[in-house]
């Protein structure tokens, strides 16, 4: 039972990259990490579209609102898997923000619905400065079964 329990909360690192900061290929850091999933056959209860949009939002977050489009910083990934959850982790090397403070009601603006958006398909943390965002996904485990 221990080590069931163990391994519960031991996370897997499934890729650990930087990008610089630059608009136009956020879409081959999302196709790195769906890459990356589908080459450990990790699959969780979204499909890629789904997936695309979070990872993406996050993505332009960070490099907008984090890093202010400043091509000589970088965008960190990190991607994780636990028994039951995939952790994406996007960190910018921006100053940071709070988070209840400045979007409680950003889902209703014209711009801002970026972490609204994500935490209709994913449990969101942020570290303590607020540079750094991990969506926890949960594993599907219907879809990992051979028929």
């Amino acid at each position: 039972m221990f080590f069931e329990e163990l391994m519960t909360h031991s996370k897997i690192t499934l890729l650990k990259a930087k990008y610089p900061t630059i608009k136009e290929i956020r879409k081959s850091i999302v196709d790195d990490i769906i890459t990356e999933l589908a080459k450990n056959k990790v699959k969780v209860g979204l499909d890629n579209l789904e997936l695309y949009l979070i990872i993406d939002e996050a993505l332009t977050n960070a490099m907008e609102h984090g890093n202010k489009w400043n091509q000589n910083k970088y965008i960190h990934i990190e991607v994780a898997k636990d028994t039951n959850q995939l952790y994406i982790t996007i960190t910018d090397e921006g100053k940071g923000f709070n988070y209840p403070e400045t979007h409680s009601t950003a889902h209703m603006q014209p711009r801002g619905r970026g972490i609204f958006i994500i935490k209709q398909f994913a449990k969101v943390s942020w570290n303590k400065k607020g540079n750094s965002i991990t969506m926890a996904i949960p594993i599907s485990y219907a879809a990992n079964t051979v028929q």
